[in-house]
């Protein structure tokens, strides 16, 4: 093509294709894990949980998140990590997620920040194969920090515990 006086031949920058996943990290029993922020409502700290009688041992208890009810749930169990005997009642942060008209604020002892991400392994990925975890609840893996994150698949971990917990306690998303 020949060049015309004056104007040259720059092409436009083409637009910087967005990451594949933006995630946010978070931390268990100091394991890392992630979830894509699609089904990350927020960070909230609880500082007053009403128990429920007879409640499975995933459910920690109830809070009022802004005028929602929402089940206060511990997640180790579900991924294999050791569980704590009992959360402390007060100051106790969560990450609260979403599927769906489904809700849980889930234990975490650390967020470690939101991270865009370019590739996402499969979750049977032999890259992941020295991960010991409940391989079910993951939707891939992400390579964060020199270790292999495994991925939260929140939609069948909240049905998951929907299906535990029963559809008296669980919460649904306000309208």
């Amino acid at each position: 093509m020949p060049s015309i006086p004056g104007i040259g031949s720059v092409l436009p920058a083409l637009p910087e294709a967005p990451p594949a996943l933006r995630a946010c990290l978070f931390s268990l029993s100091g394991v890392a894990f992630a979830v894509d922020v699609r089904s990350a409502r927020e960070v909230a700290v609880f500082d007053e949980i009403t128990t429920v009688p007879r409640a499975s041992r995933h459910l920690i208890g109830v809070a009022n998140l802004r005028g929602a009810i929402v089940p206060i749930v511990e997640i180790r169990g579900s991924l294999g990590l050791p569980e704590v005997e009992t959360p402390a009642a007060r100051g106790l942060r969560t990450l609260v997620v979403c599927d769906g008209h489904l809700v849980a604020a889930a234990v975490v002892d650390s967020v470690l920040g939101l991270e865009p991400f370019d590739t996402i392994l499969p979750p049977d990925s032999p890259a992941a194969a020295r991960v010991r975890a409940r391989r079910q609840l993951f939707s891939g893996w992400l390579s964060w920090a020199g270790e292999i994150v495994p991925v939260l698949d929140v939609p069948r971990l909240l049905s998951g515990l929907h299906a535990t917990v029963g559809p008296t306690e669980t919460s649904e998303r306000p309208s």
